[in-house]
C-alpha cells in the first residue's frame, strides 16, 4: 500500500501500472494481481486504510477550526493522487464513488456543527439568509477536493498557507470582531502578520 501510494502521488493514477507497483516492492505482477486484480482495487484498499482528518468534536474556536483545515490539507497532500483524479476515480469505480459520497456525508454535518458552535461562541456572525452556512460549507468542501488540480493549473503549490489563506479568505466575512482577533493571532504566529488585509 505504501509503495502504491508513493507511486500514485508521484506519477498520478494514470501514470502507474500494476507492473510498476509490483516492481517497486520486488514481486511479480502475477503475485500482485492475486491480491489486486486492477488498480481500482488498490485505491479502494488505500481509502479503507485512511485515517480520518476530522476531530472527535466540532471545532468551537477559530484556532480549532484552523487546525482542522491544516489536517484536511495534510490529507490532500498525502493522498494527492486521489484528489488529482477525484472525478475520474468516481467514474471508473462505483465503490470509490460511494466512498466519496460517504466522505462528503460524514464531513458535511461536522462542518455544520462547527459553524453553529462558532456562531454560538461569538466567533461567527449569524446567517444573513437561510442556508448561507450550508452554501459556504459546500464551497469549502469543493475547495478541499479540487485544490490540488487547481494548484497545478496555477502552477502553484497545494501545501502550506496558500490553502489556509484561501479558506479564510472565503470565511473572513463571517468573522465577528472576536473571531478576527483570534485569526490575527494565528496569522501573526505564522509570520504573516498583516495578511488579514489581503483576506478582507
Amino acid at each position: 500500500m505504501n509503495a502504491a501510494r508513493t507511486l500514485f502521488n508521484q506519477y498520478g493514477y494514470n501514470g502507474v501500472s500494476l507492473r510498476d507497483i509490483a516492481e517497486a516492492v520486488g514481486i511479480s505482477k502475477g503475485n500482485l494481481t492475486y491480491h489486486f486484480s486492477k488498480k481500482e482495487d488498490i485505491i479502494e484498499s488505500l481509502l479503507d486504510s485512511e485515517k480520518g482528518s476530522l476531530p472527535p468534536q466540532a471545532p468551537g474556536t477559530i484556532r480549532e477550526l484552523d487546525t482542522m483545515f491544516i489536517n484536511m490539507q495534510k490529507t490532500v497532500v498525502s493522498h494527492s493522487y486521489f484528489f488529482l483524479h477525484h472525478t475520474q476515480l468516481g467514474q471508473i469505480s462505483e465503490n470509490i464513488f460511494q466512498r466519496q459520497r460517504r466522505r462528503y456525508k460524514r464531513i458535511l454535518p461536522h462542518l455544520n456543527n462547527a459553524f453553529a458552535t462558532l456562531r454560538d461562541n461569538g466567533f461567527f456572525r449569524p446567517e444573513l439568509f437561510e442556508g448561507e452556512y450550508e452554501r459556504l460549507i459546500d464551497m469549502l468542501y469543493m475547495s478541499i477536493i479540487y485544490w490540488a488540480p487547481f494548484s497545478r493549473l496555477q502552477q502553484a503549490t497545494a501545501h502550506g498557507m496558500n490553502f489556509r489563506r484561501h479558506i479564510w479568505g472565503a470565511l473572513f466575512h463571517l468573522l465577528t470582531e472576536k473571531g478576527r482577533r483570534e485569526l490575527d493571532e494565528i496569522l501573526a504566529e505564522c509570520n504573516i502578520r498583516g495578511a488579514n488585509t489581503s483576506l478582507s
